[in-house]
């Protein structure tokens, strides 16, 4: 899980981790781990922001922290082409007729 550049706040996000997780829906179950438990989406008025933290503060970093995420977002989906296209061959050219 990517947490910062500085990987020395990942405290502060997990709960907010956490909640993604389990509000997102899996492959698998083509459901959320929490609708799967409880049969319902979780309310989304349950979400504490700290009161320490201004709202203008959080947005910022919020922002800071979506940049980065998408910049290794686009990166790993490089790196992850490269490694497919490495082992992958040109299909051949068929033509109708062909045998």
């Amino acid at each position: 899980m990517y947490v910062s550049y500085h990987q020395d706040s990942w405290h502060t996000w997990l709960p907010l981790a956490e909640f993604a997780y389990n509000n997102a829906e899996h492959s698998s179950t083509k459901q959320s781990p929490f609708f799967t438990i409880y049969g319902r989406n979780p309310s989304l008025d349950s979400i504490h922001i700290s009161q320490d933290t201004p709202a203008g503060k959080l947005s910022t970093k919020l922002q800071s922290v979506q940049q980065v995420v998408k910049e290794e977002l686009e990166s790993a989906i490089k790196r992850f082409k490269k490694y497919a296209d490495r082992n992958r061959a040109i299909p051949p050219d068929f033509q109708p007729g062909d045998k």
